[in-house]
């Protein structure tokens, strides 16, 4: 027993804690969220500073809330898409482009790719220096499905449809009947 308190003493979280401790749930919520919030910002600094870390840089802000994109109305298929986008699992960085300018599928190359339609893109909001923007967009979400469906909803759900062809071209990915539908017609 005497081995055990030594290991939760040298705890970092527990060491945050105030003395004396909550003895409410919601007091140890609030320090818990604190504490992992103070982590990711802390890691978020340091890959902004290192240029390092792209997935990293790409989540939300937020630990205190789940990702809206894993909750907001839409299609199985939409959701895969914007799921596999924010885990890095979309591309096959072993692949060169069917846009033929030799380049190798990356999640940088298709913000030139010629394959893609690029007013998609521009119809997302512009993102912050070193973040790409599809990673920004996804970030904008609301938090809420009552909230509504941002202006660039139906722009991103059909970006992420073309680039899922375009890393699976011998594939046959049918279209989205209406990209976003489910979301403007439940607000």
């Amino acid at each position: 027993m005497l081995t055990s308190n030594r290991f939760i003493c040298q705890n970092p979280l527990y060491l945050t804690l105030p003395d004396p401790p909550p003895f409410t749930t919601a007091g140890l919520t609030e320090v818990f969220d604190s504490y992992w919030q103070d982590q990711v910002d802390r890691q978020l600094a340091a890959a902004a500073v290192s240029g390092t870390q792209t997935l990293l840089r790409a989540c939300r802000p937020s630990v205190s809330r789940p990702d809206p994109i894993l909750y907001l109305p839409i299609g199985r298929s939409a959701r895969s898409r914007l799921v596999r986008w924010r885990l890095g699992r979309f591309t096959n960085m072993r692949e060169e482009c069917p846009c033929t300018t030799g380049e190798f599928i990356s999640r940088d190359h298709f913000l030139t790719c010629r394959a893609l339609d690029h007013t998609l893109f521009d119809a997302l909001p512009p993102a912050p220096p070193g973040i790409h923007r599809i990673d920004h967009a996804l970030n904008c979400l609301p938090d809420k499905a009552s909230a509504g469906p941002p202006y660039f909803w139906s722009a991103l759900l059909l970006l992420l449809h073309a680039i899922d062809c375009l890393v699976h071209p011998l594939a046959v990915i049918p279209p989205d009947p209406d990209p976003g539908s489910l979301w403007f017609s439940a607000h």
